[in-house]
């Protein structure tokens, strides 16, 4: 393994940590616990990480039957090889590649980029996500999420290594839900990602009975808290899943008319941030695109919105801050503006922090907490705005170490090439945030 967010010095603390993880749902893992035979080889492909051979169970049964030494060396002696080998067995996990089948980089991708969200792969793996299914108002009624969940087993196996993953299954219940995916054109990541998100909330949805509509605007006298508390309340009224607690974060819009100053609030759910790029060339940094996001801008002419107070149309300035920070952030960078398709693509370097992205500046509560976030995933776009590529850099949930997933190939890479002109949506945790279930 090459380098990695962590030190790679984990030890025997990442071995217990990781059978606890993934035991409920693995028993063979549970015994390897106590029996080393039971470990998992790795067997990448040629393109991937390099082979381990399966530890010769034998020996360990000799160091322990035939040791002349103190009972209390012999368990040390055992214990340390076994920790090894389960050690080796959590850094392989999950190294698996998806089959392209078709023009299905962009599918594979956003597979991997959530496979490797903790929270999300411990939800599908321990089968926990069953009791939720959602039967009365969900279109797919479970059989979205039930594939994905599949997909997700078959990436995490710790039956074998060196497996190529196919995704047909998965595929045919995606354009069952989203019809727009059908066939096998080249599609858009980012759109993928929020229309699976939405598949996969709709299965779970708590809401099984929809509730009659409230036709009633949100009181214009209540403060900003409590109109972002009655927002969120009514969000959750249809839409409230595993999947919202973790994606969903809470935009806080503000309208100002230039004639009577008066400040018209609004709060708004997302599921994930869309950046504009401000420039097309030289280096930018993340900041950069937060900023130009939150930005005041001048709405005027055409774009002259009614002053709710002046019941008139008024030049306006917009604005907008974060109220409700999601336990996963995704930020989507806008290298394919609809406006200027006709420009190509934007291949211009933007400088992300992998660890301690400070979100503060762009809270709408001065005092907010919880805004300090750790990369862990990237699907990275190659080539132009009509032919391309998709793969995910994503981090090891468990061993920290970062790897390449090109469709069907896996391979080691290091924390230092994460940051190009390719990456196009990142995928960030709440440091406090590894999981949550």
């Amino acid at each position: 393994m090459s380098s990695s967010v962590h030190k790679s010095s984990l030890g025997n603390q990442i071995a217990r940590k990781y059978i606890l993880d993934l035991s409920a749902s693995s028993p063979k893992l549970q015994r390897s616990a106590i029996s080393p035979s039971n470990s998992v080889g790795s067997s990448l492909n040629s393109n991937s990480l390099s082979r381990r051979s399966r530890p010769d169970t034998n020996h360990h049964v000799r160091d322990y039957s035939d040791d002349e030494s103190s009972s209390g060396e012999r368990t040390n002696s055992y214990s340390q090889s076994t920790i090894r080998s389960t050690a080796a067995s959590a850094k392989t996990l999950g190294l698996n590649g998806l089959k392209n089948i078709g023009n299905t980089c962009f599918m594979n991708s956003v597979i991997q980029c959530l496979s490797n969200t903790r929270w999300l792969l411990e939800y599908l793996k321990k089968d926990m996500y069953l009791r939720d299914i959602n039967t009365t108002i969900s279109g797919m009624k479970g059989a979205l999420i039930k594939a994905f969940a599949e997909v997700i087993k078959e990436l995490w196996s710790e039956d074998s290594s060196d497996r190529v993953v196919n995704t047909v299954s998965l595929k045919s219940q995606i354009q069952r839900f989203a019809p727009r995916f059908m066939g096998y054109a080249q599609q858009d990541a980012q759109e993928f990602l929020r229309y699976l998100l939405e598949g996969l909330h709709e299965d779970v949805n708590r809401v099984t009975e929809k509730p009659k509509p409230i036709l009633t605007e949100i009181d214009d006298n209540l403060s900003d808290n409590e109109k972002a508390q009655e927002s969120w309340r009514r969000y959750l009224r249809l839409d409230n899943s595993k999947i919202v607690d973790h994606f969903v974060g809470q935009l806080k819009s503000t309208l100002k008319c230039t004639y009577c100053g008066h400040s018209s609030v609004t709060f708004d759910p997302f599921w994930d941030l869309s950046l504009p790029i401000p420039q097309r060339t030289g280096l930018l940094r993340l900041s950069q695109c937060l900023d130009s996001f939150t930005r005041e801008e001048t709405l005027d002419g055409d774009e002259k919105p009614t002053c709710s107070k002046c019941k008139e149309r008024r030049k306006c300035t917009k604005s907008f801050s974060i109220h409700k920070f999601p336990k996963v952030l995704v930020i989507h960078l806008k290298r394919f503006s609809p406006l200027e398709r006709f420009r190509g693509k934007l291949s211009v370097t933007v400088d992300f922090p992998i660890e301690g992205l400070d979100m503060s500046n762009y809270a709408s509560d001065s005092n907010a907490s919880q805004c300090r976030y750790n990369l862990y995933a990237i699907s990275n776009h190659s080539g132009t705005t009509y032919s391309g590529h998709y793969t995910a850099y994503c981090r090891h949930p468990y061993t920290g170490h970062w790897h390449e997933y090109n469709d069907s190939r896996v391979s080691s890479i290091s924390s230092k090439s994460l940051v190009s002109g390719e990456a196009y949506v990142l995928f960030y945790e709440q440091e406090t945030a590894k999981s949550h279930l």
